[in-house]
Order: structure tokens, then sequence, then C-alpha cells
């Protein structure tokens, strides 16, 4: 009897922690990134504006509001104790696109017990592209400068702060009694221009944001505490090439960066920018990107820290309550989004000379390197190679230099740097 007793207690007990979301396996979170939330206010009639802003974009900015509605109801299932929002949150900084992400979405996971966590991505701070639709037209619309962001976002990292950084918005939190996140802002808000409409894409971490960095990681090893980051721009290469093709997704000086981080004690950074679900290492420094919730394949992490051991796993949304087409599915219809996307931009790089066979073939062979890498754990296959090598044939006459260029990166976009990105087991030091 007295043992019977005893199983039914502690049966209960983990109930009741079930419950409060204390469960036995340690730390729980969720990692989210470029939510791109789009009010749908925004759009006050659908037309030639927004078309041509959605042909050369990959982000399904119309389906942005039920995707987050089924990122909200699928992350109360996992009762985390945290959910880490990792940048981009806007499609470009909407002061009302905030406000609804804020008084729809996330203030329902606060009101279940759950830390929110934010920091902003190059989207969503005093953006030029705040824009409304209406026809062939566009108008600017408010978008937060530095301070009203984190006025917006007072329960949502800023307000919980043990420590802010005056030179940006990064902060600190504590997460348990032995583990510490910095929340790095790494956008260069500063530099966009509205005179000349542009919105800058590429990260730095400023030195005064450096000697933040080292302060914190002083005081956290003082707290004998482990300090883990997020922050929106990458810090180590997710595919080979990407510091030469695409550096502004790699914060600068990103090798100096990464080397300081993991001098400081820091192994793991969340992060986002590229929408791929990729995880890469470099000199023991994890930098485990997300990909976008509103791209294929709609991905979002649940990490576990049990003592030194870190598992992260990949979920994915199924477009709950979106009107696809009969018989398509979410990563159906989302593939082809990203595809076409990759598509528009590929095909007015290509001289005009070019014949519209080769110029579809390369956009095709491009378009399914872009996806693998998107989904992760991708592996080239010997068809997928030759097919490359093929395009990049026929494009050389016409440009060697497009021709080299496009056999390298999509190749290195099929290649898939280690670890794993779907599921990974990390021991931390």
């Amino acid at each position: 009897m007295k043992m019977v007793l005893i199983g039914c207690l502690a049966a209960l007990l983990m109930a009741v922690n079930t419950c409060t979301g204390k469960e036995e396996e340690g730390l729980r979170m969720v990692i989210i990134s470029d939510t791109h939330l789009m009010a749908p206010e925004l759009l006050k009639e659908d037309g030639e504006a927004f078309e041509r802003y959605i042909s050369y974009d990959r982000k399904m900015l119309r389906e942005s509001p039920q995707l987050m509605e089924e990122a909200v109801e699928a992350i109360l299932m996992e009762r985390p104790q945290y959910v880490l929002v990792v940048g981009d949150l806007t499609k470009d900084g909407e002061t009302v696109s905030h406000l609804m992400l804020r008084d729809r979405y996330l203030s329902r996971l606060r009101a279940a017990g759950i830390g929110v966590l934010v920091v902003p991505g190059n989207h969503d701070v005093d953006n030029p592209h705040a824009v409304e639709y209406e026809g062939s037209e566009t108008r600017r619309v408010p978008t937060p400068g530095a301070e009203e962001f984190a006025a917006i976002y007072e329960d949502y990292g800023y307000g919980q702060a043990i420590a802010r950084d005056t030179a940006s918005l990064s902060y600190v939190v504590e997460l348990s009694d032995d583990v510490r996140l910095l929340c790095l802002d790494a956008c260069l808000y500063e530099e966009n221009s509205y005179e000349e409409n542009t919105c800058v894409t590429g990260g730095r971490l400023k030195d005064a944001t450096l000697d933040f960095i080292r302060e914190q990681a002083q005081a956290a090893r003082s707290a004998d505490c482990r300090l883990l980051a997020m922050m929106h721009h990458g810090v180590v290469e997710h595919w080979k090439w990407q510091s030469r093709a695409m550096s502004d997704y790699l914060v600068e000086k990103w090798k100096k960066r990464a080397k300081l981080l993991r001098k400081l004690g820091v192994e793991v950074v969340f992060t986002g920018h590229f929408h791929a679900n990729d995880i890469s290492e470099r000199n023991g420094l994890y930098d485990i990107e997300t990909g976008s919730l509103v791209s294929y394949p709609s991905p979002y992490r649940l990490a576990r820290l049990n003592g030194d051991t870190l598992r992260v796993e990949t979920r994915y949304l199924q477009g709950t309550g979106l009107d696809l087409p009969e018989g398509v599915t979410l990563r159906d219809y989302s593939r082809q989004f990203a595809k076409d996307g990759i598509c528009s931009i590929v095909g007015s790089m290509i001289p005009a000379e070019c014949p519209d066979s080769i110029r579809s073939s390369a956009c095709a062979v491009l378009g399914e390197a872009y996806a693998a890498h998107l989904a992760g754990d991708e592996r080239m296959s010997v068809e997928e190679e030759r097919e490359i090598d093929k395009v990049a044939r026929q494009l050389r006459p016409y440009s060697w230099k497009l021709g080299y260029i496009f056999r390298h990166i999509t190749r290195y976009l099929w290649t898939d740097l280690e670890p794993a990105d779907e599921s990974i087991e990390i021991v931390l030091n």
C-alpha cells in the first residue's frame, strides 16, 4: 500500500509540474524567427503595388496572420517556459503590425505564463519601407524608433532585463538561476534613409555593444551562470561562400565576433534572417538558425536545456485555417512560393540575350537548391549535380562570370555544413 501511495504521489507531482510548465527535463524554449507579420489593414486595396512587392519577395505576407495564429496555438501546446523571437517581427516595421503582434498573439503566450523575449530584425525599426497599399499606390505609415520599439515590447524582454546596452537595443535576461540570455541587436536602422528609400539589410555589433557583451559575460561568470545568446544576423557561415555572395546575412567581421563570443563562454547563438532552418558550428560556437514562419517550410524550434545537454528539435506549421487549393499542403504551397521568388530575382540577373529556355532552367535549378537549403539537412543527388553543371555550361557563352558563380552557389546551397539541422543534441562545456 505504501508503494502505491508513493507512486500516486509521484504521478500527481508530475501532473502538477506539467500544468505549470516546470517539467523535469530542464529549461524549455521555443524559438521562432522572421514572423514578418503584416497587419491586414495595410492592404487597403490589392493591386499592382503589392503584387510588385510580392513578386520579388519570398514571404507569405497575406497568410502571415493565420500562420502566426497557428504558431501561437502550437506553442501553447508545447508549454515552454520561454519563447525567443529572433527578429524581423513585422513586414517592414509598421507600428500597426508591431501592435497587432503584441496585442493579438504574444499577449496570449504571456497570459499563459510563458515568458516572451524579442530582439529587432533589420525590418523592424525606423523603416522607410513601412507603407500601406492601395491599388497602384503606396503611402508611408508610422514605424517605431529604437526607444518606441523597446516601449512596445516592454513586457517582452525590455522590462525584464537585468542589464540594457545604452548603444543598441541589446539586453540580458535571466532564464533561470544559472542560465542567462544575451539578446543582441546588430541592426543598422540608424543608417536607413527616407530620402533614398533604403533599408539596410546587413548587421554590425558596435564597439560599445561589444563592451556591453564583455561586461555581461564577466557578470555571468561571477554569478556562475551559463550564457546563451540570440540575435537576428548570423555569426557563423551556413553555406560556403555565404560571406562572399550574401554577406548582409552575417554580422560584420563575423569570424572575429564568433571568436569573441566563444572566448567569452557563449556556445550557442539562436539566429534567423536568411529564413533557412540550418545549424552551423565554428570552433565550438553553434549558430542555430531558425527558418521563417512565412517561408518554406514554416518551422519553429523546440530547445531543451537540461544540465550540460541542449536538445534542439524542429516542428512545422501545417497551414491550419489557410485557404489552400484542394490537395495542396502548406509545404507544397510555400515551397513553390519560395522558388517563384528566387526565379524573379535570378531571372533579372541573366543577360537579356540569353534564351528563355536557359533562363527558365537556371531559375528552376537554383530554386531547387534554395528550397533544399531552407528546409535543412540538404543532400545533392547525382542528377541534380549534373543539371547544375549543364545549366552553368549553357550560361557561360552569355556570361562566363555568371556561369561560374551560378555553378558554385547552387552547389554550395545543396551542400549542408555540419552538424545536422532538424534535430541535434549538443553537449556543452
